[in-house]
């Protein structure tokens, strides 16, 4: 499957029932049909790309501190995956690089994948990233309230896609963005009733907890 058949992305992998950004997580949301897992970057102690949402153990492991001052295979131990396993499932993974200091080791796994997409709220590590590889598929991620300078950028970029909260979604938006070739993902949306919505206004693919739930809408 490459990237221009995804519309429902699994956030932080089947995020609603199992453990956010495991591979059993990711497993699962495959198994369901999911057309795209989500997954968060950090990099440990030796650099090498995990998969984890915070800066920090506290929240999602039984450690605590910050995930750079552990080696790999102490955060392995956690649960936390390395990103190059989550690359070897045969699904597009969207990396969403939390620190401008994992753009090269994302890159280095990335380099060649078409099924790989890279986004980030740091709009000018994804300049950066498109100086530095032009061929990578970046989405711009954007705020509730920056949706029109990320749309600016995306397209300033030749991005392939514009992530927005559900609630940024508008139909000039969503024209502007299109008019320009680009692909809007909405996050995140566990609702049904909210998803038809979205895809009724015209967005390629949506975030979601609960891929099960939503694959159920299409």
């Amino acid at each position: 499957m490459r990237l221009h058949q995804v519309r429902i992305v699994a956030h932080r992998g089947n995020s609603a029932v199992l453990p956010e950004n495991s591979m059993a997580a990711f497993r699962s949301a495959a198994m369901l049909g999911a057309h795209m897992l989500e997954l968060d970057v950090w990099l440990s102690r030796e650099g090498v790309p995990v998969v984890i949402h915070d800066e920090t153990l506290d929240r999602t492991t039984t450690a605590s501190g910050p995930v750079a001052a552990m080696h790999v295979w102490d955060l392995h131990k956690l649960g936390i995956p390395q990103l190059e396993d989550v690359l070897r499932m045969p699904i597009p993974v969207n990396v969403e690089v939390k620190t401008p200091a994992a753009i090269q080791p994302v890159v280095d796994l990335a380099f060649g994948r078409p099924d790989v997409l890279i986004s980030s709220f740091d709009l000018d590590a994804l300049e950066f990233l498109h100086r530095l590889s032009p061929e990578l598929s970046l989405g711009y991620l954007a705020s509730q309230d920056g949706a029109s300078l990320a749309l600016e950028r995306a397209i300033a970029a030749e991005a392939y896609s514009l992530h927005l909260p559900a609630a940024a979604v508008t139909p000039p938006l969503l024209e502007a963005a299109h008019a320009a070739g680009l692909r809007v993902i909405a996050f995140t949306v566990d609702d049904p009733a909210r998803g038809r919505e979205l895809f009724g206004l015209g967005v390629d693919a949506i975030f979601t907890n609960d891929p099960a739930r939503m694959l159920a809408i299409l």
